[in-house]
C-alpha cells in the first residue's frame, strides 16, 4: 500500500464528508476538487488510466437517480402526487387515529417509490393545513411521518440514492427487495405507528367532530387537476413505471425510456420542455456522487481497505460481521451522512463476498438497513427531517422542535437497529 498516497486522499475524504454536513460550505466544488486531487495523486504513485478511473463510477445508478428526478418533476406539476395524498387524507373522516395511520401508510408508499424530501415537500404543507383546519397541533403527525419515511425507504431498489446504488451494484431486482425486505420493513411499519398511537396520540386532545367533517368537504382531490387528459396520463404512465420495475431488472433503461416518452407528451400538451426540466434537477448530487465514486475508487487502488484487516474477521460468524456492519453504518448514518457511509461500505463488503465467501444476503441487509435507518438518530442525518423540521418552523407549529424530533427520532431508531439486528439473526441461519 502506498501509505502517503492513501492518507492524504483519506484526509480528502474527511474533508469532502465535513463539506457535506456544513450547510454554508459549496460541497460540490469542495468534492469535485477533492476528485482531482486524489486522481492526480494516484496517477502520481501508480500507471493507470483515465478510463479505469472513470469504471469506479456507477453509471446505471446515476441514470436511474436522473430519471426518478424527471420522473417526479412532471407528476409534482401535473399534481398526481398530490391528488393522491388529499385523496387518501380523505379516507379518514375525521378520526384521529385513523388520520396517523393514514398519514403514516402514504408516506411509506410513496417514499418507497420517490425521494424522502419530495414526500416531505408534498405532505408536510397538506399536513399542518389540514391541521390548521382542524384545530388540532401538527407535530405527533409530522413527527410519525419523518420516521416512517426512512422505513418506506427500505421498500423499493429505487426508492432513494442510496438504494439505487446499492440495487445497481449487487443487481438486486425489486423482487429481491420484496423477498428480503418487506418482512422486516412491514413490521417495523407496523409497530411504529402503533407506539406512535398509543404512547403520543392518544394522551392529546381530539379533534373537533364538526370541524373534521367541514375540512373533508372543502378538501377536494379533483381541485389540484388542471389538465385532466395530462393528469390520467401521468398517473397512468407512473404505475405502469412501477410495475415495469417488478418485471424488469434492467431498471435503469425503464427510468430513462419511461423518462423521455413522459418529457416528450408532457411538453405536446404544452408543458414545459425537457431543458427546462433539467434546470429543476437536483445536479448537486448527481456531482457530488460522480466524486465520491472516484475518490473511494482511489482509496481502493490505493489499498487503504487493507488497514481494516477483514482476514481476521474469518474468526467470526457471519451474524457477528453483518452485526458490526449493521451498527457501524446505521451510527455514522445518522451522525455524519449516509451516501459516503454506504459508498465507503460497499468495497469493504466486497471484500467480504468476494475475497473471503461469506454470503452476500445478510452483509447487503445490514449495508441497505443501515443506511436507511441510521437517519433517524439525528435530524441533520435525514435530509426529508431537517426540511419537515424547516417547514414545521416556518409554519410556526408548536409541538414538533428540534429536541422533540432529536429524542423520538433516537429513541424509535434505537428500537429499529434491534429489531433488524433480531431479523438479522434469521437472514444468518438461513443464508449463512
Amino acid at each position: 500500500m502506498e501509505i502517503i498516497s492513501a492518507i492524504l486522499i483519506f484526509i480528502i475524504f474527511i474533508i469532502i464528508l465535513v463539506s457535506y454536513s456544513k450547510e454554508k460550505l459549496d460541497f460540490v466544488s469542495i468534492s469535485l476538487l477533492g476528485m482531482i486531487l486524489c486522481i492526480v495523486i494516484v496517477s502520481l504513485s501508480t500507471p493507470i488510466t483515465f478510463e479505469e478511473f472513470m469504471n469506479y463510477i456507477e453509471f446505471k445508478a446515476l441514470i436511474v437517480i436522473l430519471s426518478m428526478q424527471i420522473i417526479t418533476q412532471i407528476l409534482q406539476e401535473s399534481n398526481v402526487l398530490e391528488y393522491v395524498a388529499i385523496r387518501m387524507f380523505r379516507l379518514s373522516r375525521g378520526n384521529q387515529r385513523l388520520f396517523l395511520y393514514i398519514i403514516c401508510l402514504t408516506g411509506a408508499i410513496l417514499a418507497a417509490v420517490i425521494s424522502d424530501v419530495v414526500v416531505a415537500l408534498i405532505l408536510v404543507p397538506i399536513i399542518i393545513r389540514i391541521c390548521n383546519f382542524l384545530k388540532i397541533k401538527a407535530g405527533t403527525y409530522l413527527l410519525a411521518l419523518t420516521i416512517v419515511i426512512n422505513i418506506g425507504s427500505i421498500f423499493t431498489p429505487f426508492s432513494s440514492g442510496e438504494n439505487i446504488i446499492i440495487a445497481q451494484h449487487f443487481q438486486l431486482d425489486t423482487i429481491y427487495f420484496v423477498i428480503n425486505y418487506w418482512p422486516i420493513a412491514l413490521i417495523l411499519l407496523f409497530l411504529t405507528i402503533l407506539f406512535i398511537d398509543i404512547l403520543i396520540l392518544r394522551k392529546e386532545p381530539k379533534m373537533e367532530f364538526e370541524q373534521s367533517q367541514l375540512i373533508m368537504e372543502i378538501l377536494d382531490p379533483s381541485m389540484v387537476i388542471t389538465d385532466k387528459k395530462l393528469f390520467i396520463f401521468n398517473g397512468i404512465a407512473f404505475l405502469l413505471i412501477i410495475i415495469s420495475f417488478v418485471i424488469i431488472p434492467e431498471i435503469y433503461i425503464v427510468a430513462l425510456i419511461a423518462a423521455m416518452i413522459m418529457v416528450l407528451v408532457n411538453n405536446k400538451r404544452g408543458e414545459r420542455p425537457l431543458k427546462e426540466i433539467l434546470k429543476e434537477i437536483n445536479w448537486e448530487i448527481i456531482f457530488f456522487l460522480i466524486a465520491l465514486f472516484v475518490v473511494i475508487g482511489c482509496l481502493q487502488i490505493v489499498g487503504i481497505f487493507d488497514l481494516f484487516q477483514l482476514g481476521a474477521l474469518q474468526n467470526f460468524n457471519i451474524y457477528i460481521i453483518s452485526l458490526i456492519i449493521l451498527l457501524s453504518v446505521s451510527f455514522l448514518s445518522g451522525i455524519l451522512a449516509n451516501t459516503p457511509t454506504m459508498l465507503l461500505f460497499l468495497p469493504i463488503i466486497d471484500s467480504l463476498i468476494g475475497d473471503y465467501n461469506f454470503s452476500p444476503i445478510p452483509l447487503i441487509f445490514a449495508l441497505l438497513v443501515g443506511v436507511n435507518l441510521g437517519g433517524n438518530i439525528l435530524p441533520q442525518g435525514a435530509m426529508c427531517d431537517v426540511f419537515t423540521l424547516k417547514m414545521a418552523q416556518e409554519n410556526k407549529v408548536e409541538n414538533f422542535t428540534y429536541k422533540r424530533l432529536l429524542k423520538n427520532g433516537a429513541i424509535f431508531a434505537g428500537i429499529h437497529i434491534l429489531i433488524s439486528s433480531v431479523f438479522l439473526i434469521f437472514l444468518s441461519l438461513f443464508y449463512g
